[in-house]
């Protein structure tokens, strides 16, 4: 779905993959000790046993679900209600949701590299699917800190490339991109997905009007927004406006179909202060979920967030145009990529391990073996060791 050219890494054993995996960590560590940042430079995986075009959830793959996205959560919530009780927002619900096979717009992510070579090489020939034997699997790198060129590309995509400059203030650091399941951000966007589809876009088509009027604004070659929203959230008597930006902003903040977001996000928070800051909902995130679930906790499951995107973009001279299925999808492949991982090259692209269909079965049996000599050391840890302590004594 994505135009992006990206760097192959062609993974034939357990030890190459290793031996990769352990190059990029230290290419990272190298990196975030030249930016001086006391923040870990983290890297996620996402393994894929058959060789999608996209990194999109199946949800954005899907046109018809996405259009019912809000009817999807809320059905599924209503039939099954039982198993939602340790659940105490939107977000948890969504991720319970994701681990049974609903189809979400959160993208499964992994901290652990040889979870997502499982993944990547893990065998499915069910009747609805092919041998994945015969197709190569691939893994995606992702990291908390973004690169600029895949950022300034989805700005552009919308013809709002001024907005990059309001983005600057959190190069290095991962506040922006690195979400508690508790965040108010994360609680927003949760709350947005269970809205009623035309409220959404509501909110959807408004956020886009925001982006335009602060594109026109950040012309100026300087950044307002972070300041006029520090005053918004501060309650300042004489906020730091320009050119009536936020007059469009509290337009978005009164519109019905924004109260109705609040509604919904108040079910969950009570005390939530409504003022709502467009550009995160931009962005991805990574979240790190509670462990509501077993899978989760094996799996050391994250989660990747992916942002929406308006089903009305502009063009170069600021009339609104409708996008189709494709150039939504391809948007949002781009918003993603955002925090792909990038290769240590002159000229940088998203990086891409892929194993070839061939050397499935030979390093899913190496994984198998290495799997039964873990656990094998866990039960020595368990019951041999204390025993023997015990005859020491």
């Amino acid at each position: 779905m994505s135009d992006t050219t990206e760097a192959i890494e062609q993974v034939t054993s357990l030890s190459d993959y290793i031996n990769k995996v352990g190059k990029i960590h230290l290419t990272q560590e190298r990196k975030r000790k030249q930016l001086n940042s006391e923040k870990q430079m983290n890297i996620y995986y996402r393994g894929q046993n058959q060789d999608f075009p996209n990194t999109l959830p199946s949800l954005i793959r899907n046109e018809n679900y996405l259009k019912n996205e809000d009817k999807l959560i809320n059905d599924f919530i209503t039939k099954y209600p039982e198993l939602f009780g340790n659940c105490q927002n939107n977000f948890d619900r969504l991720a319970l949701m994701q681990h049974h096979q609903l189809p979400t717009r959160l993208l499964d992510l992994t901290s652990n590299p040889l979870v997502a070579l499982y993944f990547a090489v893990e065998r499915s020939n069910g009747s609805t699917n092919k041998d994945t034997d015969l197709i190569d699997g691939k893994i995606f790198p992702f990291t908390n800190f973004y690169d600029p060129v895949p950022l300034c590309q989805s700005l552009t995509d919308d013809h709002f490339e001024n907005i990059f400059s309001e983005f600057t203030s959190i190069k290095g650091n991962n506040r922006q991109f690195l979400k508690s399941p508790f965040s108010d951000e994360i609680e927003i966007e949760s709350s947005l997905a269970r809205l009623n589809g035309d409220d959404r876009n509501l909110v959807l088509n408004e956020v886009n009007d925001f982006y335009k009027t602060l594109n026109s604004v950040d012309a100026k070659l300087q950044t307002y927004w972070s300041n006029l929203y520090a005053d918004i959230v501060n309650s300042s008597e004489n906020p730091r406006d320009q050119d009536n930006l936020l007059e469009t902003y509290e337009f978005l903040n009164k519109m019905s179909s924004t109260k109705r977001l609040y509604h919904e996000i108040k079910k969950d928070i009570g005390d939530f202060e409504a003022k709502i800051n467009p550009l995160e909902l931009f962005v991805p995130k990574i979240v790190t979920p509670r462990i509501i679930d077993q899978r989760i906790k094996n799996q050391r499951g994250l989660f990747m967030f992916v942002p929406f995107v308006d089903n009305y973009g502009f063009e170069e001279n600021g009339s609104q145009v409708a996008l189709n299925s494709y150039e939504v999808q391809n948007r949002t492949q781009t918003r993603i990529n955002i925090l792909r991982l990038l290769s240590n090259s002159r000229d940088p692209q998203p990086m891409t391990f892929v194993i070839p269909h061939c050397k499935k079965a030979s390093i899913r049996s190496e994984l198998e073996r290495v799997l039964v000599q873990i656990f094998l050391a866990d039960l020595i840890l368990v019951y041999w060791v204390p025993r023997n302590e015990g005859l020491r004594a």
